[in-house]
């Protein structure tokens, strides 16, 4: 009779074992970690390059890769859903390998960033300071490409002078409009870019909730140059203004395009502005008080 206790009390002891291993591993203490679709949550994947990734370069599904690493090894600002990298353009130079996040497509160039790499043979790196006027509303990134306009005006700049027959005496004709505009350098790209801090009184907010303002804003712009066209952006700076176009990053091997330059005398014949007419009118007479 003793034995055939003994017997139960070991049978039940043993379901009871089994029971207490059920619970703990239905509760998720049995180190279990895999998901009900089969997915390890101590595993994770990330985004790294595929390939040598140019700067101003359109990222492709062909450009990037997974990489599989425990969850606790995964960089913190490395994407994990390749959607986030796909169609964005980088604005540094990615190695094979190398991990990709927001810092790949950063608007502004990061202080360890050695420019002088990301040059081709035979560029140069020259800034130029924009504002959100002239420098597309301060958004322009490295590795994209822009166009150089250059603006000149004033009566100094362009004189338009007479001689006079009798003394050989030469003036400036007064009242002749001369400014003049031109697109100098096309599909220049940006290497770097600074958001240098606004100086000096800023204007009021606009009063409506989340309306743009302008703020002042300036901007520096590192765009890599030949040394000819380096001579031609310096002139530009001094003697007059510069306005940077931006162009789409499906332009990068795009021809330049022709362009006339715009003078007023080129606004009355090839656009069709309407210079202003002379009215003649009679004043009326001025009665003596």
């Amino acid at each position: 009779m003793k034995r055939s206790n003994r017997l139960i009390m070991l049978i039940g002891l043993f379901l009871a074992a089994i029971a207490f291993v059920g619970i703990i591993l239905v509760l998720g203490g049995g180190q279990n970690n895999t998901s009900p679709n089969g997915i390890d949550a101590n595993k994770t994947t990330y985004i790294v390059a595929a390939a040598d990734i140019p700067l101003g370069t359109t990222v492709t599904a062909e450009m990037i890769e997974t990489k599989d690493v425990k969850t606790n090894d995964k960089p913190p600002t490395a994407y994990t859903v390749a959607g986030d990298a796909i169609g964005r353009t980088t604005t540094a130079e990615v190695l094979t390998g190398q991990v990709i996040g927001p810092a790949t497509f950063s608007a502004t160039t990061g202080g360890g960033v050695d420019i002088s790499k990301l040059l081709d043979p035979g560029k140069r790196a020259m800034s130029i300071q924009v504002d959100q006027v002239s420098g597309v509303g301060t958004l322009v990134k490295p590795g994209d490409r822009v166009d150089v306009v250059v603006g000149i005006a004033g009566a100094d700049k362009f004189p338009v002078v007479t001689t006079d027959p009798q003394t050989d005496q030469v003036s400036i004709v007064p009242g002749i409009n001369a400014t003049s505009v031109k697109a100098i350098i096309q599909n220049l790209q940006v290497v770097g870019t600074l958001l240098p801090p606004p100086t000096g009184e800023q204007p009021a907010a606009s009063a409506e909730p989340g309306a743009p303002t302008l703020n002042g804003q300036a901007q520096i712009v590192i765009l890599a140059v030949s040394p000819q066209e380096a001579e031609v952006l310096r002139f530009g700076q001094i003697d007059g203004t510069i306005t940077l176009v931006l162009r789409s990053p499906d332009d990068k091997d795009a021809p330049n395009e022709d362009t006339t330059g715009i003078t007023l005398r080129q606004l009355v014949d090839s656009w069709a502005v309407v210079p202003p007419q002379v009215v003649e009118t009679v004043l009326p007479k001025q009665t003596a008080r």
